[in-house]
Parts: C-alpha cells; sequence; structure tokens
C-alpha cells in the first residue's frame, strides 16, 4: 500500500503461489524503506581500517565505480583475476534472488574462480550433497498428493512460508507429518510424530529407521532393485565396484557385476546405457556371493547387502542412547513413513550446519530412496519448468580456472568444484596468502563478519585487504571494513525479474516482472545496476548487452516465449501451463531410460565417487568434532550440547534495527531447559554468557521445558541497535558479543563441503550482570 509517494503497508496476495502467508519481516518492510539507517550515498574511506573513525567521504556514482574499476584491473593485472575475490549474500536471506544471475555472471567475466556464497552454511547439503545418491538437488514437496510430509531440521514457520502453508494443506487432506528437530518449534507442534534428536546425531538416526524399514520389510523393494545400484557387487579387498575386468583377461573395466537371481550367476551391467546384459534380468538386491574371478574365486557382497549391515548396527535402542529419542519412536517413524507414504521431504540447515552434514544427507536421502516417492506423485517432484536462457555466464570462465578455486584440492567434491568457496578458506587465503594471496574483494550484501564462525578472523582478513568493494543497504560489521561502500536500494524500490517460484507445478508457471512502487531513497541503486555499470567500466560491455538491461532480460525469457512488454503490462505476473510427467528416470517408454544423473545412472546407496576421493562409500555416522561422547575432559568444562536456530522475527544478521521487530524480540535469547538452568541458579529474563572451547556470546535465558536439558539453543545475528527504541547493539566479537557464532571455531570442518559446527557444538552457560 502506497499512499503519497510512501510505502506504507505491504499485504499478503493469495493470489500469487507464493503470497498467501505474510512473515514478520514483510510486514515491516516500511520500517526497512525508511530506516535513519539506509545508506542512501556512495561513500570512500579516508583514514586507516584499524582508526575508529573510518572519516567516510561521501562521493559520485561515478567516482566510487572509476575508483572501484581502477583498483580492481590493477589487482587483476598484478595477481591475476583468482586474486580478487567475490562475496554474496544468501537469496534466501534477502532479496538477491532476481540479481544472482547476474551477479554471477560478473564473477564469471572477470574469471574469478573464488565467490563465498555461504552455500556451505546454507543450500549446498540440500541441493548438491543430495546429488551424490539421486543425482540433483532435492525437489519440491509434491503436496497436492502426499500422504506423508517429512520435515528434517526444517522449520518453514520461520524460514519458508510457502512450505509451511502446504505442509498445513497437505495435513488439512489427511497427509501424516513428521518432524525432527531438537526444538518443538513451529510444525512440530502439529506433527503426528515429532523426534527430539539430539544436534549433530541425525546421520545415526537415519541410519536407525532405515534399518527398521529393512528389517521389516517396509521398503520398496521393487525401486531399489531396478533403480538403484544396491545390486552391484563391491570387492571386499578393494572397496571398488567389481567389474569385468576382475573376472576375466580382457573384461571391461567399465561394465559392472550384480548377481542374476533368476540363473544364478553374475551378470553385467553398463552404466553407459543403464542396461544389464541379460535379459529380463533379475538382481539380486541382497546376499553375498561367491564369483569366479580371474585370479581365483572372489567373494561379494551387494551394495545394498553393505548398506544393510551398516544399518543394523544401529538398533533403534543403540541409536535411541547416541540420538537421545525413544526407540518406541525409531520404530514407530519408519512404519509411519512406509505405511503413510508417498513420503515428501524437506530439509535445510538443521542437516547442513554440522562437520558430519555430507554423510548425513546421504543417510537421510537413502531413507527418502526406500520409499520409492522419488519423482513419484506425491513424492518430491522433479516440476517441469519455464524455459530460458542460461544467463550466468559459465562458459566465459574455463575449467583451468575454475579448479583454482581456494579448497578446490583439498575438497574437489564440495563447493570449490562449481568455484564456491567457504569463509573460512577466503579468510586463510586473506591472512596467509596460501595457496595463494586473496588482496582484493567485492561484496554484495554479505556480512561475513557476523554471519560465519570465527568472525574476528573475517575481521583481521578485511581489515589487511588492498581494496574491498561492497554494497548494501546498512553499514554492517564486514561492510564497516570496505574502501568503497555502495548504497543498494530496497525491493520496494526497483524492478525484479523472477520466473519460477519453486514450490508447486502452477507456480513454476509463472513469469514476473515485480515493478517498483516508491522512488529509490537517495541514490540508492539496484544490485542489477551496479552489475552492469560495473561490468562496463571493466570491458565486459559486450557480455553484458553493453549496459542495457532490458535488452539482458528479453534474451533471458526469448525460449519461454513471454516478452518483457507482456510482463510490464502484467505486473501481478504472466501464466504458462505447465504438465508434469512423473518418474522421468523411467523414460517414456520409448528408447532407453534416462535413469539418474550419478556415476551409475541408478540411485547411489554405494558411491565409487565419494571412495575414490577418499569419503565412506556408504553413509557412515561420525560424530561430531566437539560433541558429548569426545573427550573427557572437554565435556566435563563443557557438559551441554550447544546449537542454534533461525527466528521468526528477523532474517539472519538483519533487521534489529526495525522498531516494528525489534519490539517483538528486544534482546538476544539464550533457550535452555528449566532443570539445567535451576541446577545455574539461572531465571527467565537473566543475562547468562555461553561459554565454548572458542568463545563466548550472551543473552537472556528464555526457559523452554519441550528441550532436552542437555541442550542450548543460541541465536547468532546481533549486532544492530534500534535507536528509535533506545535498545543496545552489540559488539560482534568482542567479550561481551551476543552473536553467537563468535563462539563457534571454524578449524574444525566436514571434509566434502566444509562447514563448520554451527548447530553442534559444545557449551557451559552462567550468569553474568548486564
Amino acid at each position: 500500500m502506497v499512499e503519497d509517494g510512501r510505502l506504507v503497508a505491504v499485504e499478503p496476495d493469495p493470489a500469487h503461489p507464493t503470497g498467501a502467508a505474510l512473515c514478520a519481516k514483510g510486514r515491516a518492510a516500511p520500517d526497512l524503506v525508511y530506516s535513519p539507517d539506509r545508506l542512501t550515498h556512495p561513500l570512500k574511506r579516508t583514514r586507516p581500517k584499524g582508526d575508529p573513525d573510518p572519516g567516510w567521504q561521501r562521493i559520485t556514482w561515478d567516482e566510487a565505480l572509476d575508483c572501484a574499476t581502477r583498483e580492481l584491473n590493477a589487482l587483476r593485472a598484478r595477481g591475476g583475476p583468482e586474486s580478487v575475490a567475490f562475496s554474496v549474500t544468501s537469496p534466501s536471506a534477502s532479496a538477491m534472488s532476481d540479481a544472482i544471475p547476474w551477479v554471477e555472471r560478473l564473477i564469471n567475466a572477470f574469471n574469478s574462480p573464488n565467490w563465498c556464497y555461504a552455500t556451505e552454511l546454507c543450500n549446498w547439503h540440500k541441493d548438491y550433497a543430495r546429488k551424490f545418491t539421486f543425482g540433483v538437488g532435492v525437489p519440491a514437496l509434491d503436496f497436492e498428493r502426499t500422504g506423508c510430509v517429512l520435515l528434517w531440521g526444517h522449520n518453514p514457520s520461520t524460514s519458508w512460508l510457502a512450505v509451511a502453508e502446504g505442509t498445513l494443506a497437505a495435513k488439512a487432506r489427511g497427509a501424516r507429518l513428521v518432524v525432527v528437530d531438537p526444538r518443538p518449534a513451529g510444525l512440530a507442534n502439529k506433527a503426528d510424530l515429532w523426534l527430539r534428536v539430539r544436534p549433530g546425531s541425525d546421520g545415526a538416526l537415519a541410519l536407525a529407521i532405515a534399518g527398521v524399514m529393512i528389517a521389516e520389510g517396509w521398503y520398496d523393494e521393487a525401486f531399489m532393485r531396478d533403480w538403484s545400484n544396491g545390486p552391484l557387487l563391491v570387492d571386499p579387498t578393494t572397496g571398488r565396484f567389481l567389474t569385468a575386468a576382475d573376472l576375466a583377461s580382457g573384461g571391461s573395466e567399465g561394465h559392472l557385476v550384480a548377481w542374476d537371481e533368476a540363473r544364478g550367476c553374475p551378470m553385467l551391467y553398463d552404466p553407459a546405457s543403464g542396461r544389464y546384459a541379460a535379459e529380463q534380468a533379475r538382481p539380486a538386491l541382497l546376499g553375498r556371493f561367491v564369483v569366479d574371478g580371474r585370479d581365483g574365486p572372489i567373494v561379494c557382497r551387494t551394495g545394498f547387502e553393505m548398506y544393510r549391515e551398516l544399518c543394523s548396527g544401529y538398533a533403534p535402542e543403540r541409536a535411541a542412547a547416541l540420538c537421545w529419542v525413544d526407540p518406541a519412536e525409531i520404530r514407530a517413524m519408519a512404519r509411519m513413513l512406509w505405511e503413510s507414504g508417498p513420503v515428501a521431504y524437506y530439509g535445510w540447515t538443521g542437516v547442513g550446519q554440522h562437520t558430519n552434514a555430507t554423510q548425513t544427507d546421504r543417510a537421510i536421502a537413502l531413507v527418502c530412496a526406500l520409499t520409492g516417492s522419488f519423482d513419484a506423485p506425491g513424492g518430491n517432484v522433479i516440476f517441469d519448468r519455464l524455459a530460458t536462457n542460461d544467463v550466468r555466464g559459465s562458459e566465459l570462465m574455463s575449467v583451468e580456472q575454475r579448479q583454482k578455486a581456494i579448497g578446490f584440492e583439498r575438497r574437489p567434491l564440495g563447493p570449490p568444484r562449481d568455484g564456491w568457496v567457504t569463509g573460512r578458506d577466503l579468510c586463510d587465503a586473506m591472512l596467509t596468502g596460501r595457496p595463494y594471496p586473496v588482496r582484493g574483494l567485492v561484496g554484495f550484501g554479505a556480512n561475513l563478519v557476523v554471519s560465519h564462525a570465527d568472525g574476528a578472523r573475517a575481521r583481521a582478513a578485511l581489515a589487511g585487504l588492498d581494496f574491498y568493494l561492497h554494497a548494501d543497504l546498512f553499514m554492517t560489521p564486514t561492510a564497516a571494513l570496505a574502501d568503497i561502500v555502495l548504497p543498494v536500494s530496497t525491493a520496494w524500490e526497483r524492478e525484479g525479474l523472477r520466473v519460477g517460484f519453486e514450490i508447486s507445478q502452477a507456480a513454476e508457471g509463472l513469469a514476473q516482472l515485480r515493478a517498483p512502487v516508491v522512488q529509490p531513497c537517495g541514490e540508492s541503486r539496484s544490485d542489477i545496476w551496479m552489475v552492469f555499470e560495473l561490468a562496463r567500466r571493466l570491458g565486459f560491455g559486450a557480455q553484458f548487452w553493453d549496459g542495457d538491461i532490458d535488452a539482458a532480460y528479453r534474451y533471458m525469457l526469448a525460449p519461454s516465449g513471454i516478452s518483457l512488454e507482456e510482463l510490464r503490462e502484467s505486473p501481478e505476473g504472466v501464466h504458462r501451463t505447465l504438465h508434469t510427467r512423473h518418474r522421468k528416470y523411467a523414460g517414456d517408454g520409448t528408447g532407453v531410460a534416462p535413469g539418474f544423473a550419478t556415476p551409475t545412472r541408478k540411485v547411489e546407496v554405494y558411491s565409487a565417487l565419494l571412495l575414490e576421493h577418499g569419503q565412506a562409500p556408504l553413509p557412515e555416522f561420525v560424530e561430531p568434532a566437539l560433541g558429548p561422547f569426545g573427550s573427557r575432559a572437554v565435556t566435563q568444562r563443557f557438559p551441554l550440547v550447544l546449537t542454534c536456530a533461525k527466528t521468526a522475527t528477523f532474517c539472519h544478521s538483519q533487521h534489529r534495527n526495525l522498531p516494528h521487530l525489534r519490539r517483538q524480540m528486544p534482546y538476544p535469547l539464550v533457550e535452555l531447559h528449566p532443570t539445567a538452568a535451576a541446577a545455574r541458579g539461572v531465571a527467565a529474563g537473566d543475562w547468562i554468557e555461553v561459554e565454548t572451547p572458542h568463545g563466548r556470546a550472551r543473552g537472556r535465558a528464555a526457559l523452554r521445558s519441550g528441550l532436552d536439558a542437555r541442550v542450548v539453543v543460541g541465536q547468532h545475528g546481533w549486532w544492530q541497535a534500534c535507536s528509535e527504541l533506545g535498545l543496545p547493539g552489540y559488539d560482534p566479537v568482542g567479550l561481551e558479543s551476543a552473536n553467537y557464532n563468535a563462539a563457534i571455531s571454524a578449524d574444525d570442518v566436514d571434509p566434502v563441503s566444509g562447514v563448520p559446527s554451527h548447530r553442534s557444538y559444545l557449551c557451559e552457560v552462567r550468569k553474568v550482570s548486564q
């Protein structure tokens, strides 16, 4: 709602596929747009970074961009394009989603392989670790047809209201709801079954659930036999799949071996075609077999047999002791997933922010595979999408240059494979010059000092750069370390193009060009405008349609058949009817079935790719780097398990300066069980300090009887003051910091993704004065 040219309210739009509900942050939009803290003009630092007063000087856009162009070109000439990194805030927590493809195009045109996207903290495990099993990330939930919604480490009530609405609608139609979460938060309170898992033990729980499903026969045997690589035989001496070369001289190493139950002998499988050599093959899914090898008998097991044995080691009673849940709940969850299917699953940062996150995602993925619900009606479905041209510009960077990404040598299967560097690795390169010096940074909203573990290290790294350009809405602790700061307009002050809205097939058929509703504050500009202007000045004009954003939009939209003019005439969006074809892996009945985009073209129960890179081929459970079953000396001093969770009030490290929201949560909270609080002389509302082996953070005690008495829950992102309410800000890394991430070390990380243990750490709590 706009009055006299001013935004006064934002209301839900039930006609939009994601607009039926509006969160508190959306309702606070006028506070955000007209905040007195907004950056409204380009600024240049005039004092050294160690000076308490940066001496910010207002400059023109031309001065800012010309300065940035000179500095970036100089750095590129001295140290190559890899000496300049880019940092971009998450589109899941900001209005960056429409700008991300264009920022990525700029990064590719610049030829920097170093893009700090915080993907290891956010989407990497659900979107990329999941590919180790299914070849794709987690597809959309088919709420209209599902029989059971499984939310694991994901509370959509705080982070994705469209999923929360879809879940409630499915439940109203009779679907069951299973939630795995350490906290009784959000939809856990409406679940048919809620498992209060110990933070960081999710992998063990998934293995236990799978073990019950397999032992009881509660799984889709036909799907696992026909569409997983579980039947392939594994050589126990090497851990590799048995190949035709192991059976006979001259046999192909590319052909794998399974056991034909019908004929009682081995048969070959060709991953290139996705076919077994025998007609009407019925490969054995379970069992041990003796195969005549080239050099003598080989005793083999199927990959699924090895998986079954792994799972059987996590009987419900053992898993209950590890995961702090009731054995009966494990059995009940296994039964419910089987009897109430099809199952639609979603998990996010509650699964992904642990040092064992990649294998945990594998373990959960295989639980989902056992249900046979993948791309089936009511499961996780790959909906058809409107055709568009890919504008990210991946072709602008060579494979060789991309492989210079910091961390690629250590984690070639992780984020660096796609040019994404972790916050820890980026700071290490800035501070140590290894594997090569990174001397410049271009930032689009990323708040590295607050949103990543060990913010003090990030602060030191950023302070030592030769040049740092940062674009943002506010002067964050990270922006304050820049040389040039650019003011960004909000979503209500600029256009934004979005094609497809993920949540359903109908939503994927919608394209929308969001129009600005008010004029930008001051001289703020859109991220996309900055990208195109900077690209033009850096000499990439030809790759950016000579700065013509409309021309770029037209190129992007061309395959869809939707014109830019049509979108401008229809601000509510233009819809095209798309049709879903389920079980696309099975093909359309003509020709060879495409299978899955994995090395074996099957759902990968056993991952030879992970084995090749030194990781477990099955989803083995490893305790978090710092957990309650570790060193006694550590656990005696820090006896509580520390985790964190998003709030419905704020978005990551944003919005605490907005009165509408800060009234709802004036101070940082630390949740703990009343028993744990009483043992430490803590009452509700007391200021307490959470101390870990790495650092400390403060907050006010909030007593939650639904928590396990051994678990403490913190909040990250606190730094902003709210001057209009007289509420304080906090040093994000000091001794009296209220920022949870200041207490988390970045030294121990998941070996594949590089994520630290943001959600499974150890701590002690004590009362302090404030």
